[in-house]
Formats: C-alpha cells, structure tokens, sequence
C-alpha cells in the first residue's frame, strides 16, 4: 500500500498537501465551532472564555485565525518545495508544521475519545490530520528530506509560534467580527 503511494504522490505534491490538509481540517472547525462550542462556554478553560468576544461571532474570530496560520502553512510550503526541488533537505519549520498537525490531529481524537461524544474537529483529524502528517513525516524520512534534530527542532519552534499566531488572530477576529443579531423566541421581539 505505501508503494503505491510513494508511487502515485511526489514529494513536490506531498508538501502541498500540508496546506490542503490543514484547511481541510479547519474547515471543519470553522463550520462547527458557533453552534459547539456556546452552549459550553462555561466549562471552556478560563484562557478560552477570555479568548473570545462572545457577543460577536465565533466563527468568524476562529477564521481569521485560521486565516493567519493558513497563510504562513502555504508560505512555509512553498519554501519547503523550492528547496527540495533544488536538491536540499526540508527546514525544520515546515518539518515541524508537519509534526504539529500530527499531535492536534492526536489531541483531537484523544479529546473525542475521552469525551465520548464529538469535539470540533475530530472527524477531520482522525480522517486528514493524522493519516496525512503520519505518510508525510514517514516518506520526508524515506526520502532523506529531514534530520531528526530538525524535527524536534521544528517542533520546538512551530508549537509556541502557533498559539501565538491563535492570540493574534483571535485579537485581530475580535476586531473585525460582528456583532451576533438577536435570536427571536417565545417572548423575544427583535
């Protein structure tokens, strides 16, 4: 079976897919994460609830901190290719963006399992994150592309780089997002 991927995908396809993977992924939690996550507001970490303007939409805080880290998967990507397309190894940033998809997609499931009910994100993690950060990092090894130093490396980098681009983005989406209209209900007028 893995032949036959090595076959089919190239390594130039492989490393875009990094980006096609996390927007994947975070389409799903940009779809989902209003109508998940404010009916558990309370039992969110206090970091969490502070996060976030909860009088205006969620979804489009989340996007744009996922608009912010998709833009530098794709910019990280692009390096990466032009490197091995000129005969080097793979930085350890976009190693470590690869092995950070890996944990979340983990983290995700993990949450899921021992929640025993869905979690935003986990259908995408168990079905995108995990098998494409896993093929990944196992054929950049194949190829030679990436030292284990790198990796840990990357890793060390990318994980605080990514919550603080999540701050910045939430800030940023807390500015720019509007405010929720009135829901109309029994008793309610708008």
């Amino acid at each position: 079976m893995l032949a036959l991927l090595d076959d089919w995908i190239s390594l130039h396809t492989l490393i875009w897919l990094l980006p096609v993977a996390f927007f994947l992924h975070d389409g799903e939690e940009i779809v989902v994460v209003e109508r998940w996550i404010r009916p558990r507001k309370r039992t969110l970490a206090p970091w969490m609830q502070r996060a976030m303007n909860w009088d205006k939409s969620i979804t489009v805080q989340f996007a744009t901190a996922v608009a912010l880290i998709g833009s530098l998967i794709c910019l990280g990507a692009d390096i990466a290719a032009t490197a091995v397309e000129d005969g080097g190894k793979l930085g350890p940033v976009f190693v470590g963006m690869v092995a950070v998809m890996l944990l979340d997609g983990i983290k995700h499931v993990g949450l899921s399992l021992g929640k025993r009910s869905y979690t935003v994100g986990a259908v995408t993690a168990a079905l995108v994150e995990i098998p494409y950060a896993s093929y990944a990092l196992y054929r950049f090894y194949e190829a030679d592309l990436v030292e284990s130093a790198a990796l840990w490396l990357g890793i060390g980098i990318v994980l605080p780089l990514v919550f603080l681009l999540i701050g910045i983005g939430f800030t940023f989406g807390r500015w720019i997002a509007p405010y929720r209209r009135p829901v109309a209900g029994p008793g309610r007028r708008l």
